[in-house]
């Protein structure tokens, strides 16, 4: 790539996020920095636990008390520049997108993962994490709060940032599918940013 790019990466519970995250850094010359990273270090400097919960509250604490863009600013003043692609993962509030989008103009591209909410809960249970819900009332709940329901403006609004996205990868099937639909996407964004080499 003769200029770079920024990728935003946001996507409902257990969609597959992580999956195309490490596609891309598998596959490109990339810079990967989670907004959630951000939260950790303000967490730890208040010794509290990281649970879904916590970084969930203390990112609404920040973006309330900081303005809505707060975690995409911090995030980005450590960004390098010697590389060809940056991917901000975990992107959860529409300020976070509007505040990428000024910063980078059309050198942004904002993707985000989906499935069925059934499908979800599925591969939630296959990854076997301790911090996850166990049974699919507890899911739905974290779900919802998660998407934006009973949430102030400043808080968890995936769904929101899902409408926002240029490109919504909607992870149906299996792996090889997945990387497939990664590929198209990276495909356009390299087509569009890109300028033809001589």
């Amino acid at each position: 790539m003769a200029q770079k790019a920024v990728i935003g990466l946001t996507g409902t519970i257990a969609s597959g996020k992580d999956v195309v995250m490490q596609m891309l850094l598998k596959k490109y010359n990339c810079y990967h920095v989670t907004l959630s990273d951000v939260i950790r270090g303000e967490l730890e400097k208040r010794k509290s636990s990281f649970t879904r919960a916590t970084l969930q509250d203390m990112g609404n604490i920040m973006r309330q008390q900081y303005g809505p863009h707060i975690l995409a600013l911090l995030a980005v003043e450590y960004l390098p520049r010697d590389k060809e692609l940056t991917v901000i993962d975990g992107i959860r509030n529409p300020g976070e997108v509007d505040y990428l989008k000024k910063k980078f103009g059309g050198k942004f591209f904002m993707v985000a993962t989906d499935a069925l909410r059934e499908r979800r809960f599925e591969l939630l249970q296959k990854r076997a994490d301790p911090r996850d819900p166990r049974t699919f009332e507890e899911f739905v709940k974290v779900d919802d709060r998660d998407q934006g329901a009973g949430e102030p403006p400043y808080g968890q609004q995936v769904a929101e940032c899902v409408k926002r996205a240029d490109f919504r990868i909607q992870n149906d099937g299996d792996l090889a599918a997945l990387e497939a639909k990664v590929d198209d996407v990276m495909t356009v964004i390299i087509a569009q940013y890109v300028p033809p080499r001589d």
